[in-house]
């Protein structure tokens, strides 16, 4: 199997390599999910790749964020300049830079991130026949799941993480961030507010912050499932961290990687220390506490404050630290030892830049005819008649509205209760052994969240794309609209300047409480209601969803006095989303007058709309 490395920076692209790395991932300064990496340019990239086929190590480039419509030029002038370097694979979550790739690109090999959540047999189905080679699957998967997906479809390699970072909700559907500061995961800016002190009803701690992944006990029977490649998380991590991790799983011997403690989350059963809320799950090894612990002269040690999340960073006995505010018993954590030679590392890649003779790298033009993807796609639709839906997932709901243009909510714990006539929504998570379950779901139309969806629903289905299945650029639109999509809702976290540019039927919802996360790694026992943070005035309802955990807004998105707006910007479709709103007549009187007349309610936000997402 393939030991695939994260390479954040330069010095970490060499480490990999000097550890035995069969292939290493890497960003550029833009489009990639780890915006505040060192990452590389197109120099770089070109003298490293040079490099590591020169040693036989493949290099897969990273460009897994959403794309918006201004920026999709910009991606496809880079492209142009990648497709002469000669990387090995291009990792991609947006599906129009995957069209793109695949129409006018076929050089360049096509890799589904994880950010697209494929995350069962169905989900690998469809990706193959888009074009893509490999997937990386979700990172919340059991050992029986990975067997069956890897097992039913062989048209498709498979790739799953075996060690690093783990996100508590699943991958694509975390909008945490943006709600916090318009600074979105989707987009490769995540402010990790995961990782902070956050308090429940019944908890304080760091609710969200899981260990990190190892499976390096289970490399014998992932190689029995067909999985080609392994992969370690950690393209913001050190050099030092690189090669330890790499080093570890080339020789299948476990050592000492300074990351955070460790589980093997849901693969080998439910790990049910996952979450330790009481302790600060911080980057290195406890090697005692303030002030009394032993370091040697040039490692690199971090002072813990769990209370107040604050810490401190320091070479030891070569820097003095302010260390005025931490307490006695404070942990302190071993994050780099004075052992590894950087400054070897250092000389090597110098060595390599020298000895580099390749041409030179750069953008080039795009080529003239990939707009040729959208044009005349979709024509000028007549000025239509405003429509008006209202979601709902529970059932009394229904009696209340009485009323066509109603979308069902599904998820595990309310398919039995279907209305006729209504459109019906899957939920993005669907697990293997649930698939079977929403098969039997029959509607006279279907939101699809995820690109399982598609392998579902009837192929002669009426389609309407989901805000979770993500098109912020023309040309995701129409890769969806070949699959049958008709018209598509807006994603939560997108803004007013980018949604008036996309020229497809769009569906903008008004009102609701957006689904923040979803996981399946926090359980019934983890129940900490509603949870707030010390550094913001966000406050999260926490409810169950047959296995999945979500967090959900306490205040609504609410967009009432955009309506004229985005009328005049064309969009006349329209949603009210009650799904996590109690069933209750006056207050839906009180909504209803409310939009009639484009007023917001005065405890309602507007997301990213205005200030829009980064």
């Amino acid at each position: 199997m393939e030991i695939l490395a994260p390479a954040g920076s330069k010095e970490s692209f060499i480490a990999a390599i000097k550890a035995g790395a069969d292939s290493v991932y890497v960003g550029l300064k833009d489009f990639n999910a780890r915006k505040s990496a060192p990452n590389l340019d197109l120099h770089d990239l070109a003298v490293l790749t040079d490099y590591a086929h020169s040693r036989k190590v493949k290099v897969y480039l990273v460009m897994n964020i959403l794309i918006k419509q201004e920026e999709v030029s910009g991606a496809v002038r880079l492209l142009s300049g990648i497709s002469g370097v000669g990387v090995d694979a291009v990792i991609v979550q947006d599906l129009g830079l995957a069209r793109i790739i695949h129409d006018f690109f076929p050089g360049l090999r096509l890799h589904a991130s994880t950010q697209l959540a494929c995350h069962n047999s169905s989900g690998a189905k469809v990706l193959a026949r888009l074009g893509f080679k490999r997937v990386v699957l979700a990172r919340e998967l059991t050992l029986a799941e990975i067997k069956i997906i890897t097992g039913s479809n062989k048209g498709i390699e498979y790739e799953i993480f075996v060690h690093g970072a783990l996100c508590f909700s699943i991958s694509g559907m975390c909008l945490f961030s943006s709600l916090t500061g318009g600074l979105s995961g989707n987009r490769g800016r995540c402010a990790q507010p995961c990782r902070r002190l956050w308090h429940g009803r019944k908890a304080k701690g760091y609710l969200f912050s899981p260990k990190d992944l190892e499976l390096i006990d289970h490399l014998e029977s992932i190689a029995k499932t067909g999985v080609c490649s392994l992969k370690i998380e950690g393209r913001m991590r050190s050099s030092e961290y690189v090669y330890k991790a790499v080093s570890q799983y080339k020789t299948g011997l476990k050592g000492e990687d300074l990351g955070r403690k460790k589980t093997t989350c849901l693969f080998s059963g439910r790990d049910e220390n996952l979450f330790e809320p009481e302790k600060a799950q911080c980057m290195g090894v406890q090697i005692g506490e303030f002030p009394d612990f032993k370091a040697k002269v040039g490692d690199r040690i971090r002072i813990v404050d769990p209370k107040t999340d604050r810490s401190c960073m320091f070479k030891y006995g070569l820097e003095t630290p302010d260390t005025s505010g931490f307490k006695k018993g404070d942990p302190v954590y071993l994050a780099g030892t004075a052992d590894f030679d950087g400054e070897a590392l250092t000389k090597e890649l110098e060595a390599v830049y020298s000895a580099y003779q390749g041409k030179e790298a750069a953008e080039g033009l795009p080529p003239a005819q990939y707009t040729d993807l959208v044009a005349r796609v979709w024509a000028r639709p007549l000025r239509q008649k405003e429509k008006l839906w209202f979601k709902v997932s529970d059932p009394a709901w229904l009696k209340l509205l009485g009323r066509d243009n109603i979308i069902f909510s599904l998820n595990q714990s309310n398919l039995r209760h279907v209305p006729e006539n209504a459109a019906v929504e899957f939920p993005p998570f669907i697990a293997e052994r649930e698939l079977g379950d929403y098969k039997k779901i029959t509607a006279k139309e279907y939101i699809l969240n995820n690109i399982s969806h598609f392998d579902i629903v009837p192929e002669n289905a009426v389609k309407i794309a989901g805000p979770f299945l993500y098109a912020w650029n023309s040309y995701a639109g129409r890769a969806l609209k070949d699959l049958g999509i008709r018209s598509f809702f807006t994603s939560w976290e997108d803004d007013v300047l980018n949604i008036k540019k996309l020229n497809f039927p769009l569906i903008v919802t008004l009102f609701g409480r957006p689904v923040v996360t979803r996981s399946r790694m926090l359980t019934r026992e983890h129940d900490y209601g509603r949870v707030a943070s010390d550094k913001t005035d966000l406050e999260l309802d926490q409810f169950m969803e047959g296995n999945l955990n979500i967090l959900v807004s306490k205040k609504p998105v609410m967009l009432f006095n955009a309506r004229a707006e985005l009328k005049n910007a064309g969009i006349n479709e329209f949603c009210l989303d009650l799904s996590y709103i109690k069933p209750d007549k006056k207050f839906l009187s009180e909504l209803l007058a409310a939009y009639a007349v484009g007023i917001n309610f005065k405890d309602s936000f507007a997301f990213n709309f205005r200030k829009g997402v980064k």
